[in-house]
């Protein structure tokens, strides 16, 4: 099966979908992400340039641990997703038609960013789309994926986002949030939850 992560920034995989992807690539799956922004906004004190080269080394580290080797850049500007969805849509629909299963942030998301690429990632596919959590939880879950043997190598891969870290507890957020998942969705230590775009 050919899965496709679309991430409006670097570390929306990891945190979103991190498990799941972990469950696909150990039942063969060929995984791939596309970072539609290089997440230049979220280090907002640096030059623009060495914000995506760090967020973009960030990524590739993390991508790593998570054993994906088959990712892209589109380097759209960071906080612009939902201003152009002609263009966003015109940078996705391709990945998408070569795919099986995509994933998506959910279009609750709280980030406009995230919104914007879950809508346009829905309004595209012909296949299944389950939108993930991010920022905002998915208010009625539609799938719940047990990734409990996976969550320490889930949390690796967030740890790779060191400059995102300094200023928010990623890790611990999306622990607890996979906990909570687990606990009263699956009666599993850790789970994570989708729409069905």
């Amino acid at each position: 099966m050919n899965v496709l992560v679309l991430a409006a920034h670097p570390d929306d995989e990891a945190l979103g979908c991190g498990g799941a992807v972990l469950t696909h690539l150990a039942a063969g799956d060929r995984v791939s992400v596309a970072f539609l922004t290089s997440g230049e906004g979220g280090l907002g004190t640096y030059p623009v340039d060495e914000a995506r080269a760090i967020r973009e080394e960030e990524a590739v580290e993390a991508t790593s641990v998570l054993g994906i080797l088959s990712f892209l850049f589109f380097r759209l500007p960071d906080g612009s997703l939902a201003e152009d969805a002609a263009l966003l849509t015109s940078k996705i629909a391709g990945l998408i038609d070569n795919s099986d299963l995509v994933y998506a942030p959910h279009p609750g998301e709280d980030h406009a960013d995230h919104a914007a690429l879950g809508r346009a990632a829905a309004g595209l596919a012909d296949c299944d789309v389950l939108g993930y959590e991010i920022w905002t939880p998915v208010a009625r879950p539609d799938r719940i994926v047990d990734i409990s043997e996976h969550m320490d190598r889930k949390l690796e891969s967030v740890r790779c986002y060191a400059s995102q870290l300094e200023y928010w507890p990623y890790d611990r957020a999306i622990e607890g949030l996979n906990a909570y998942r687990g606990a009263l969705f699956e009666g599993v230590a850790h789970a994570e939850a989708f729409a069905v775009l």
